[in-house]
């Protein structure tokens, strides 16, 4: 394909990517994959009643906190109304322009209330569904996230230990663990609590 192909084509995927469906952005570094997304939020920000309709999850506080100054950003150059040059920063403009005439009419004041704006990391957005659901959760207090999580490792391989009381497959399967150990229980749970830490490198070959 020539350059002007690959550039038709790349536009075509960032004019679908702004349509209300599932979508799977991959690009490398400094291909624009943020201001994509920026506009995929102005554009979805435009469709919505609230705002918090929408939910952007990151992985980092860090990154969701660039990712809402980036939206206020685009809402505020909107409100100044001067069109920049770059082809790609004026798509931005023209849905900032959409977005800001939304919250507008409903009255959502962005600029005062920026935490309106749901964009959190994955932890954060698992902990405030946990405690909407404080029953159903099973957690007994509020939950919170802990920087040391051993001691839950440790806990949850003692569970795991115990399961070779009960009847069915889990038992086998413990049982079968236990004997490749010599019945060691303490190793086991040792190298289930080791396996939990570093569940990020085994987990996805597990499921």
């Amino acid at each position: 394909m020539s350059a002007d192909d690959l550039l038709a084509a790349d536009a075509r995927a960032r004019r679908r990517a702004l349509e209300a469906a599932s979508f799977i952005v991959e690009a490398p570094a400094g291909a624009g994959k943020t201001e994509l997304l920026t506009q995929r939020y102005l554009k979805l920000l435009a469709a919505v009643q609230e705002p918090e309709e929408i939910v952007a999850i990151t992985f980092t506080n860090k990154a969701a906190a660039e990712m809402r100054d980036r939206i206020l950003g685009s809402l505020d150059t909107a409100r100044r109304g001067v069109a920049p040059q770059a082809e790609h920063k004026r798509i931005t403009f023209a849905l900032s322009g959409d977005a800001l005439a939304a919250a507008e009419r409903h009255g959502w004041k962005l600029a005062e209330n920026p935490g309106r704006l749901r964009i959190t990391t994955i932890d954060a957005l698992c902990a405030s569904l946990a405690r909407q659901m404080p029953i159903l959760s099973r957690f007994g207090a509020q939950p919170r996230v802990v920087d040391d999580a051993r001691r839950h490792y440790e806990e949850a391989a003692r569970r795991t230990l115990a399961l070779i009381d009960d009847d069915g497959a889990p038992a086998e399967v413990v049982t079968e663990a236990l004997r490749h150990l010599d019945n060691d229980a303490q190793a086991s749970m040792r190298l289930l609590s080791a396996m939990l830490a570093r569940r990020d490198q085994w987990l996805r070959h597990a499921i």
